[in-house]
């Protein structure tokens, strides 16, 4: 109990700089600021919102994480579980490049390659996690990780002292 205490109260992704590009800015005639979530330790913004659904699986008794992505959801369900004390296996079709499945295994993950393509790779995911200690980490379809990844716009809102940006533009992959 006091370790599952101590690791609810651990942040498993940091606060982002939000920086004004001048160069941009410049040539767009107005204000365009970039969020560098390229800064979180697992590379992109997902250590959000898969950080906070690792979190609750933890908060939820679970023991063990599985996840189906080769990506950077991977990346951070594998950076979370190991912030967090949990082992994870990674499911990845085999159309994986080895550089990713080398960098899942030297984070900690266990790896799985199963299928050529990811939703082969995610139903075994699924059959991996269907016992009661074992938490399936979707990579991208839960309300838990859209919740985690929220908190991006509310460290912007902070960062701009609250004005209200004119246009947001997302990539995702």
């Amino acid at each position: 109990l006091h370790v599952e205490l101590s690791m609810a109260n651990l942040s498993l992704h940091v606060t982002t700089p939000l920086l004004r590009s001048k160069k941009l800015s410049d040539k767009l005639g107005c204000s365009v600021w970039l969020k560098m979530e390229n800064m979180q330790n697992s590379g992109s913004f997902k250590a959000r919102g898969i950080g906070n659904l690792c979190r609750s699986a933890l908060e939820q008794g679970c023991t063990k994480l599985v996840s189906s992505s080769g990506g950077n959801a991977g990346l951070a369900a594998t950076y979370c579980a190991r912030q967090l004390g949990l082992p994870i296996t990674v499911v990845v079709p085999s159309s994986t490049p080895d550089s990713i499945v080398g960098k899942l295994r030297s984070e900690g993950a266990q790896v799985e390659v199963c299928g050529k393509v990811w939703d082969e790779a995610n139903e075994r995911a699924i059959q991996l996690s269907s016992d009661s200690e074992t938490h399936l980490i979707h990579p991208f379809d839960h309300p838990k990780i859209w919740e985690g990844h929220s908190t991006l716009v509310d460290e912007v809102k902070e960062q701009l002292g609250g004005a209200k940006p004119g246009l947001v533009v997302l990539s995702v992959g």
